[in-house]
C-alpha cells in the first residue's frame, strides 16, 4: 500500500517541471530568440521643430539628458519624413500613429472644406463639434482618420494608461489619439494653465486632481514669482572643451522678430499678446510640461508605470518651435533652448532611474519636423539661396492676391472673383463657388464667356512661373494626380500629403531654402520637403533598446510601430516598421 501510495507523487514529481519546461520553451519559441519584457512605462518625446543637423550641432554643449540619450541609447541618424507641409498638426499624428498625412487625415495644421451651403471655411486640424450641441468647437481628435499607439494599447490592455502633454494642443492631442479616456493637457496662452477640453471627459480623476493641483501652485498667477519677467541664457557653465564650442550666428537682431524685445535679457512683458503668450514663445514652456510629467510620474494614485499594465506618457516640446519661429534656428535664443532641453530631459531621466527598475522604462525621442535657417541670414553667411511667399492681412502685397490678380487678368475675371479662395502651407484652394465665372471683355474676347476650374488649372502654373520661379520649383495639380511624373522628386512628398478631401486643388512645389511666412524679412518658418525640414532626430533608450547607431534609412514613421512592438502592441494602419 506504502508503494501504491507513493508511485503518483513521484511521477507528479518529475512530469511536473518537464511540463513547465516545455511551457516556457513553447513561451519563448513564440516570442523569438531576441524577446524581451516590456516595458512598465513607455515615453515618447516629440521636440518640436527639431532637425538631425541642429541638434547634433550642439553635441559638445549637452551635459544631461541629450547627452545621455545620444550616448546611451540607439541613434538613428538617416531618419527622414516623406510628406509635403512639414508641420507641427502634421508630424505629431505621424509620430502618434506610424502613417504620413495621406492615412492620417492630418495634411496641414489647417484646412479647407465645403460646408453644407456650399462656401468654403477653415478648419483647424483640431476643430471637432461640441459635444453641447452648441454649434460650437473644440480641440479634439476627431480629425484624425486612424488610431494611435495610444489608442491601440488602451484597446489591447484596457488598464493601461495614456498621458500626454504639450505647450500646443495639436502635438498633445495627436501624440495621445482618439481614446476619450487619455489624460491629454496643453499650455493655454490666456490663462497660463494647463487645460484639456471635453473631447476627453473620461480621463483619469487622478490625472485630473493632479493637475488641477498643479494649476493653483504651480501656473497662472504663480508664474511671474517662479521665473521672473525675464528669460536670461542659461548660468550654468559650458562643459570642458579643449575646442571652441559650436556657437550661434552673430549680428542677425535685424532680421529677428521682437516679440520679447532683441538680445538678452529678454523682457516677457514687451509680449503685446500679454506675459503668458511670451512664456509660452520661451523656454519655460517646456520646463513646465516636465514639471507637470514629473507631478504625474509621482502621484500615488494615478501610479503611471506602477500597475499591472504597462502606461504610455507623451511629452510635446514647443519651444524649439516657437522660439526658431521668431528668432531663428541658427540664434542665441536657439542655443539656450537646447541647453535647457538638455537639463528638463536630465531632470526626467534621473526620476526614471530612481523610480524603475532597470529596463522598465523605454524612452523614444523625434520631432514633428525639422527648420529652415532665416533665409536672409542664410544668403548673408553661406551663400544660399532661398526665399520668401508672404501672407497675412498685415502685408501689403502677399503672393495670394499676387496671383488672384494675375489669374483675374489672364482669365479676364472680375477682380472680385478670386480664383485663389486659400493657402496653407503649400496646399492652394480653388474658390469653387464662384465657379463657372463669367469673362469680361478684354483681351480673351468679348465679355460673356464661361470660366471653369479647368481654366484656371492651365493658367496657375504659367501665372506661378512668372511671378514666382525663382521660389516656386513647380505646381502639382490635383486634377492631373494620376498624370503626375513618378520620377519627379516631389512627386511622392505630394503624395505622401494628399488627402483628396482635405489637400486643396494645386500644391506649390517650394524650391530649397523657400518657406511660406508671415513677415517679410524676419523669422523663419518650416514645411518643405527638403533636407533641413525633413531630415530630424530618431533615438530609442532603455528597456528593449540596443544601444548603439544606425546610418540605415529610417523615417519618424517607424517610431510608433517600434514602441508598439516592445509593447505587444500592433499597428495595421502604420507604414513605418519596427526597427529591432
Amino acid at each position: 500500500m506504502h508503494k501504491v501510495r507513493r508511485a503518483p507523487a513521484l511521477v507528479f514529481a518529475l512530469v511536473f517541471p518537464l511540463a513547465l519546461f516545455l511551457a516556457a520553451f513553447r513561451l519563448a519559441a513564440a516570442a523569438g530568440p531576441s524577446a524581451t519584457p516590456r516595458p512598465q512605462l513607455a515615453v515618447i518625446v516629440s521636440v518640436d521643430g527639431l532637425s538631425w543637423e541642429r541638434l547634433v550641432s550642439y553635441r559638445p554643449w549637452y551635459v544631461a539628458g541629450l547627452s545621455r540619450l545620444l550616448s546611451e541609447g540607439r541613434v538613428e541618424r538617416a531618419a527622414r519624413y516623406a510628406h509635403l507641409n512639414t508641420e507641427t498638426g502634421p508630424g505629431h499624428a505621424s509620430l502618434g500613429t506610424g502613417a504620413p498625412p495621406r492615412v492620417t487625415g492630418i495634411v496641414a495644421n489647417r484646412w479647407f472644406e465645403a460646408a453644407s451651403d456650399g462656401s468654403l471655411a477653415a478648419r483647424y486640424c483640431t476643430d471637432q463639434p461640441s459635444p453641447d450641441g452648441s454649434g460650437t468647437t473644440i480641440p479634439g481628435p476627431a480629425s484624425l482618420r486612424v488610431p494611435t499607439l495610444g489608442d491601440r494599447l488602451v484597446g489591447a490592455s484596457p488598464r493601461s494608461r495614456v498621458v500626454s502633454l504639450s505647450g500646443k494642443d495639436r502635438g498633445a492631442i495627436f501624440l495621445a489619439g482618439k481614446n476619450p479616456a487619455h489624460a491629454v493637457y496643453w499650455f493655454d496662452h490666456d490663462t497660463g494653465r494647463f487645460v484639456s477640453s471635453a473631447a476627453y471627459d473620461a480621463r483619469p480623476p487622478a490625472a485630473a486632481a493632479t493637475v488641477t493641483r498643479f494649476n493653483r501652485t504651480k501656473t497662472g498667477s504663480m508664474l511671474p514669482g517662479r521665473f521672473g519677467l525675464t528669460w536670461k541664457k542659461l548660468s550654468s557653465p559650458p562643459p570642458p572643451s579643449d575646442k571652441p564650442l559650436p556657437s550661434p550666428a552673430r549680428g542677425i537682431t535685424d532680421y529677428q522678430v521682437p516679440i520679447a524685445g532683441l538680445g538678452f535679457d529678454h523682457d516677457l512683458t514687451k509680449d503685446v499678446d500679454g506675459y503668458f503668450d511670451a512664456v509660452y514663445y520661451s523656454p519655460i514652456v517646456d520646463e513646465l510640461t516636465v514639471d507637470l510629467a514629473l507631478d504625474l510620474l509621482a502621484d500615488g494614485e494615478l501610479k503611471l508605470g506602477r500597475r499591472d499594465a504597462p502606461d504610455l506618457l507623451c511629452l510635446s516640446l514647443s519651444a524649439q518651435d516657437t522660439v526658431s519661429h521668431n528668432y531663428g534656428n541658427e540664434s542665441e535664443e536657439n542655443l539656450d533652448v537646447l541647453r535647457r532641453l538638455d537639463v528638463q530631459l536630465g531632470r526626467l531621466l534621473s526620476f526614471l532611474d530612481e523610480s524603475f527598475p532597470k529596463g522598465a522604462v523605454t524612452i523614444a525621442l523625434s520631432a514633428d519636423h525639422g527648420f529652415a535657417p532665416i533665409p536672409e541670414v542664410a544668403l548673408r553667411t553661406k551663400g544660399t539661396k532661398g526665399g520668401r511667399l508672404v501672407y497675412g492681412k498685415y502685408v501689403l502685397n502677399p503672393f495670394l492676391e499676387r496671383m488672384n490678380r494675375a489669374l483675374d487678368d489672364a482669365l479676364c475675371l472680375d477682380p472680385s472673383r478670386r480664383p485663389l479662395y486659400a493657402s496653407e502651407g503649400f496646399n492652394l484652394v480653388y474658390n469653387h463657388p464662384v465657379f463657372p465665372a463669367k469673362s469680361v471683355e478684354g483681351p480673351c474676347g468679348p465679355a460673356g464667356r464661361e470660366v471653369t476650374e479647368r481654366d484656371v488649372d492651365a493658367a496657375l502654373p504659367v501665372v506661378v512661373k512668372q511671378l514666382f520661379s525663382e521660389e516656386v520649383a513647380e505646381v502639382l495639380l490635383v486634377s492631373k494626380i494620376e498624370g503626375w511624373d513618378p520620377k519627379d522628386p516631389a512627386v511622392p512628398f505630394a503624395k505622401n500629403d494628399f488627402d483628396r478631401q482635405r489637400s486643396g486643388d494645386a500644391l506649390l512645389v517650394p524650391r530649397p531654402g523657400v518657406q511660406i511666412h508671415w513677415d517679410p524679412g524676419r523669422g523663419s518658418n518650416h514645411g518643405s520637403h527638403h533636407e533641413e525640414n525633413i531630415h530630424v532626430p530618431l533615438l530609442f533608450w532603455g528597456g528593449g533598446v540596443p544601444a548603439g547607431a544606425s546610418d540605415a534609412p529610417s523615417t519618424p514613421y517607424d517610431l510608433a510601430p517600434t514602441m508598439g512592438k516592445l509593447l505587444g502592441v500592433s499597428l495595421p494602419d502604420a507604414v513605418g516598421k519596427p526597427l529591432f
